[in-house]
């Protein structure tokens, strides 16, 4: 496609048809321009079937009742529970993805979301899992996968969409969400990085007015973002208004940042109705396409013929969009691929992440794994099953699902297991209760508190114990993000959280819990005590105001600040086998910070160890969190090894943003860098030294009196020239008590004279 000699050749009308979408998840086709069809869908964890029958096939579900329709939407590959009407209509539809999909006839597979890849801390994982999205998005026609990845920071636990996201960390979403898109990317699908930004509560989500400050959108919010822009070919606008203008018509988000800083030269698409006000003024702040269709083009007309929009501007979006169009409208699935390949391609990828991701929380006295020849029974009316993905746009309807029952059936022996059986808990038995937790989009959870059923089960379990009953109690929490345990914490042998693991989650799971596989995965988010102890906890809106008032102290950042010890750390993670950090040092060389760490795995089991580094600044001339994380490594380290192991990350990552210069300053002086497996389980600390700060930081005329007053060297120089000049020093103590923010020169306009104070300011240092 000539986008040059097409974008001269199209008329306005065409051009304000182009940015505005046909159906719920296609853009507009112009056969006799050659501009084909361009499909969108979510998602992120698969292929959504509740977005895809209804857009493509909605002439034919017309003809049927919504429930026949919705009954083959979630049930269309198992034909057994539809009835002759239903079949009729599955057959129907068959046909025409037939047309699409060619020999593929498998379902689709089922993916886990965003906390689950974040828990791995592994980005090979997270890359193949986006490979085999690219591919199902493929076999269904699918340009645009939207939600690959959901970058925002899990800032709220209650948040109905906290499962989509990577981490509360910035440093931990950056280095991994970008590999989904690198994934998709591969098989020739438009990944979609979305929502920019701040898209952290799903409560009052259209319409809602946040308030953030510039720091914690620069230092927190947007490295993600920024991270994925590098890679990604789409993003998607949210739905909140940030600091007084629409995401969808923000300037500053989409163009000043995403654009001219960053380098982004792909299309921005709207999320679904996020474009509440004049579609004009949001081409003109840099949004290029509007969904769901059909959108109001004439808006858009309106918008030129008034001068609202000029024709410039609208071409800039129009060439944004031909060339996604271009790119990614016309997709072929492979011809190698076959079901056979297909499936177990998909198969692997989910196993993998299932098998990474997994964390292991409690494993009191090592009862866990469980030995052959163990008795478990599993309580509760779910009898074990393991639900994988979460609710809204994530779900995916799939038989290709594992079974936690069944696995353990096949590795144990059926007659190891047993449900519902209260009295088979005693001797060597375990109890198995797994705590399922819905989230969706559309609404957040109204606490962190477990369901009433599994509390009942734990009650009646622990009552028994203390009566004689001596068995294990392990609980695997299958939720969208953190719960709160109370008193449980001490009472249960084995906790797991498999937050929604995707279709192979509960097979990785069984392997886990019998100890055919060895855990690795850690927490990216961290467990409370309590719902009121979160940062964030008086922040939450009442109305279609939010202020973020906890600013940058997100996460495990706000709990350290705070002093506040949580549940589960930010990190933290068990295996079957103990690591030990032996050695560890810090260099600094060309602007990059390298770590180097000796660890052994002195257990008796070959297993994974996540290395987290840390920076703690000794000394600062602004507020900083205790710690933030840098760098991560991920590596295997077989029974009885030591390893050397080296990573790192650039020195300008320890830079802050401040506010009152409007960009990213670092600070010199010392800086401890914290090496352990946990922010709060350090081993290991070394310290570099940081010799140059930036411009704006050096101590000068223009630095405040109170950071003078704070540096003993600077001021006795300069209290050694305002007497040598015969002056008077209460200009400066008097603005201490009032004024202390003042720059030295408003008070000594002729400072930078001062032969001894500018020497002692050349040589003072943050330390």
């Amino acid at each position: 496609m000539d986008v040059k000699t097409l974008l001269d050749k199209m008329t306005v009308l065409e051009k304000a048809q182009l940015l505005c979408g046909a159906s719920s998840f296609s853009m507009r086709e112009f056969k006799e321009l050659g501009i084909p069809r361009l499909n969108f869908l979510d998602g992120g964890t698969g292929i959504n079937f509740e977005q895809l029958f209804p857009d493509r096939y909605q002439a034919i579900l017309d003809e049927y009742r919504p429930e026949e329709a919705d009954n083959v939407i979630r049930y269309f590959y198992e034909e057994d529970k539809l009835t002759d009407k239903e079949k009729e209509l599955r057959g129907r539809i068959a046909d025409e993805l037939g047309k699409v999909k060619g020999s593929i006839t498998a379902a689709p597979g089922c993916y886990p979301p965003g906390i689950f890849l974040g828990a791995t801390w592994n980005p090979e994982t997270v890359y193949n899992t986006g490979k085999a999205l690219g591919i199902e998005a493929l076999c269904y026609g699918v340009g645009v996968l939207l939600g690959t990845p959901n970058v925002n920071i899990l800032r709220e636990p209650r948040n109905g969409r906290l499962f989509e996201g990577y981490s509360e960390d910035p440093a931990l979403a950056a280095g991994l969400a970008p590999e989904i898109c690198r994934g998709v990317e591969e098989s020739g699908v438009a990944s979609n990085t979305k929502h920019f930004v701040c898209n952290n509560l799903e409560k009052n989500r259209v319409g809602i007015e946040e308030t953030v400050s510039m720091r914690a959108l620069r230092e927190i919010y947007f490295p993600g973002f920024k991270a994925c822009s590098k890679v990604t070919k789409t993003f998607m606008s949210a739905y909140p208004s940030i600091n007084g203008t629409l995401s969808s018509e923000n300037k500053f988000l989409l163009t000043d940042v995403l654009r001219d800083e960053w380098g982004f030269d792909g299309a921005v698409v709207t999320d679904w109705g996020a474009c509440t006000g004049k579609t004009s003024d949001a081409i003109k702040a840099g949004c290029d396409i509007y969904m769901p269709g059909p959108w109001k083009w004439d808006e858009v007309m309106e918008a030129l013929e008034s001068g609202a929009l000029t024709a410039e501007q609208l071409d800039k979006a129009v060439v944004r969009v031909l060339d996604l169009v271009d790119k990614h409208a016309s997709l072929k699935i492979p011809e190698d691929l076959t079901d056979e390949t297909y499936i177990a391609m998909g198969d692997k990828a989910a196993y993998e992440a299932a098998a990474e991701g997994i964390v292991m929380l409690i494993n009191k006295d090592k009862a866990m794994p469980v030995s052959q020849g163990s008795k478990i029974t599993i309580l509760g009316s779910n009898k074990g099953k393991i639900k994988d993905f979460g609710g809204g746009s994530a779900q995916v309807f799939t038989t290709r699902t594992s079974s936690l029952p069944g696995t353990l059936e096949d590795i144990l022996g059926s007659a190891s297991i047993s449900y519902g059986d209260m009295d088979a808990f005693d001797g060597g038995a375990y109890a198995l209760i797994v705590e399922t937790i819905e989230s969706r989009e559309g609404s957040d959870r109204e606490d962190l508190k477990m369901t009433k059923q599994t509390r009942e089960i734990l009650n009646e379990l622990i009552a028994r114990r203390r009566n004689g009953a001596v068995g294990k109690i392990v609980l695997v929490l299958n939720v969208p993000g953190p719960v709160e345990l109370g008193s449980y914490k001490d009472e249960i042998d084995g906790l797991y959280a498999v937050f929604y693991p995707g279709m192979k989650g509960a097979e990785a799971l069984a392997e886990i819990i019998t100890g055919r596989i060895n855990p690795s995965g850690a927490l990216p988010v961290t467990f409370p005590e309590r719902y009121e102890d979160t940062p964030a906890y008086l922040c939450y809106p009442d109305s279609f105001k939010c202020v973020y008032g906890e600013g940058i102290y997100v996460g495990y950042r706000g709990y350290q600040a705070r002093g506040i010890r949580p549940l589960f750390p930010f990190g933290f993670g068990l295996t079957y086998t103990d690591f030990e950090i032996e050695d560890a040092d810090c260099t600094v060389n060309g602007g990059k910070v390298t770590v180097k760490a000796r660890v052994s795995n002195t257990g008796d089991m070959d297993g994974k160890v996540i290395l987290q580094a840390y920076s703690h600044k000794v000394s600062s001339g602004i507020r900083r969190p205790v710690m933030e994380l840098r760098a991560f490594t991920k590596e295997f380290i077989g029974k009885g090894e030591t390893r050397d192991i080296s990573f790192g990350f650039d020195v300008s990552s320890l830079m802050y943003f401040d506010e009152d210069h409007g960009k990213f300053l670092l600070e010199d002086g010392k800086y401890e860098i914290r090496i352990g497996t946990s922010c709060e389980d350090i081993a290991k600390t070394c310290v570099i030294d940081i010799e140059e700060c930036s411009e704006e930081l050096k101590f000068g005329p223009d630095t405040s009196c109170d950071e003078i007053n704070r540096a003993p060297d600077v001021l006795e120089a300069l209290k050694a020239d305002v007497a040598f000049r015969g002056l008077s020093f209460q200009p400066f103590i008097t603005c201490l008590r009032y004024t202390p923010q003042d720059k030295v020169k408003v008070h000594f306009p002729e400072c930078d004279r001062f032969e001894n104070f500018m020497t002692a300011c050349a040589k003072h240092r943050r330390d």
